[in-house]
């Protein structure tokens, strides 16, 4: 059945809407495109480990722990093969990692009927300033670096397909190399400031 599903023409349609779909079905009642659907909590986090390459995938066993850090986030511990799967890392009602409760994690009492979506500013600034997501973000530059030989746009394809599943448009790869040299010029004026 899920095969079925998963491979039904439906199921596989774009989320972008031609002027045709959307005159004929404005409200997608009819499923003329795939409706966006907000990434779930853990989805999010294990998306982040997964490119970065940090994602322990070794199911059942005890779950992950968690510290509190000394500016307040709460964090799952790292294992030898990396961060577990959302899944399995420890939910305690007084310490509920930062990154799933701002993403809204579904409630742990009494009971979940429903899961919240908010987007709100946390969310973003989560994102922006903490340490582990940026510690994730070096990982995953590493992971670039180290897995491709080449020029600067074999490596923002290669960061393309790990990060989005496709190849880059040619928009997006211009855009993503205009980006590049723009921070490497800032680069080295930092380093020239600092010399």
């Amino acid at each position: 059945l899920h095969r079925s599903i998963v491979n039904s023409e439906t199921y596989r349609r774009s989320s972008q809407a031609t002027p045709e779909q959307l005159a004929a079905d404005p409200d997608n009642r009819w499923l003329a495109r795939m409706p966006l659907r907000r990434m779930e909590a853990e989805a999010l986090r294990d998306s982040l480990l997964f490119v970065a390459g940090q994602l322990d995938d070794t199911p059942f066993g005890p779950p992950g722990d968690v510290d509190v850090q000394p500016d307040g986030l709460v964090t799952s511990q790292k294992s030898a093969r990396g961060w577990r799967r959302s899944v399995y890392v420890l939910h305690r009602r007084t310490k509920l990692p930062t990154l799933l409760e701002n993403f809204d994690s579904p409630q742990m009492g009494p009971n979940c009927l429903r899961r919240g979506e908010s987007i709100v500013a946390p969310q973003a600034l989560h994102l922006l300033n903490d340490p582990t997501v940026h510690e994730w973000s070096r990982q995953f530059a590493e992971r670039a670096w180290r897995e491709t030989s080449g020029d600067a746009a074999d490596r923002i394809r290669h960061v393309h397909r790990v990060a989005f599943g496709r190849e880059p448009s040619g928009e997006e790869l211009a855009v993503a190399a205009d980006t590049l040299r723009g921070l490497e010029q800032q680069w080295l004026a930092q380093l020239a400031d600092n010399a």
